[in-house]
């Protein structure tokens, strides 16, 4: 099955599977307007219905998408995440790009669905005009050359500064389309100011709220991660923050629907522009009113 941009699929929420060697993982398919134009990509320990609270609020204002589960990560996968690898999910995120025809036209990925999201669109570069990147996670190459999940992959992920290396930043320095950065209030905390080291995430440190208690909060992108995506996107990059919101993004949207439909709002006139117009910067507060 191929879905085409210029018309949607004949069944709402349509659902099929994607084959590998010696394995499937599942898709779906949100059919809204004109047809899917939308790949969406989850983040790890996660599947395609962790994305809900971002694709059911984008398809109600006529916002197509397929998604896939990616393997190793959620229940829905026929493999452990050690007989997997970052390589591996890369090739079935661009197996479910292939479904959309002529191409993606937005790409859209939280965490480790980002740094997938930002290969997707290099290699979809024609089509592609709109990145939307969730709390993105930035690797170096040398995570994609890891056999596996596991020691490996960790260890090429805990270099500090070592993002620097990712090619998808000199792809953001060259790509024309828009950019758009979610981000959680205290997700990509810098990791020197909680007792870590520059270069690398925060993790799990604990906040005092602007009410004076303190909360636990979940922050494994480090701050210069954030940081250079937005140099390297510069003038095309529009970033919006959830205020109250560490990096589990998706767990904060469905517990505040009104944020879910703000947010969707947003991304949906940024998708609309088709990557063209002003950038656009605000904020997104727990009643899911907008502040610019």
């Amino acid at each position: 099955m191929t879905v085409p941009a210029g018309t949607g699929p004949a069944a709402p929420d349509e659902r099929f599977c994607e084959t590998f060697d010696g394995y499937t993982l599942p898709v779906r398919v949100l059919p809204a307007g004109r047809g899917c134009r939308m790949l969406a990509l989850h983040g790890a320990r996660s599947n395609l219905e962790r994305l809900d609270p971002w694709l059911r609020p984008l398809q109600a204002r006529g916002v197509a998408s397929l998604a896939g589960s990616l393997s190793g990560h959620g229940s829905d996968s026929p493999l452990a995440l050690d007989a997997t690898s970052l390589a591996r999910n890369l090739q079935e995120a661009l197996r479910f790009a292939a479904r959309l025809s002529p191409g993606p036209e937005v790409v859209m990925g939280h965490s480790l669905g980002g740094a997938l999201a930002l290969k997707v669109a290099e290699a979809h570069a024609a089509t592609v005009h709109t990145l939307v990147l969730g709390g993105p996670a930035l690797y170096p190459e040398a995570a994609f050359a890891a056999p596996h999940f596991g020691p490996p992959f960790t260890a090429a992920i805990s270099v500090p500064f070592g993002f620097r290396d990712s090619a998808s930043l000199a792809f953001l320095r060259r790509f024309q389309g828009r950019v758009l950065l979610v981000t959680g209030e205290y997700d990509g905390l810098p990791a020197q100011a909680h007792g870590g080291q520059a270069g690398r995430s925060a993790g799990t440190v604990t906040v005092t709220v602007p009410d004076g208690a303190s909360h636990t909060v979940y922050s494994p992108i480090p701050a210069e991660v954030l940081a250079d995506i937005r140099a390297a996107a510069g003038a095309r990059c529009s970033t919006i923050v959830l205020e109250g919101c560490d990096h589990r993004m998706s767990a904060h949207l469905a517990r505040r629907p009104a944020v879910a439909d703000r947010l969707a709002e947003q991304v949906q006139r940024i998708i609309a522009a088709a990557g063209t117009g002003p950038a656009v910067h605000g904020r997104i507060g727990a009643s899911g009113a907008w502040r610019a």
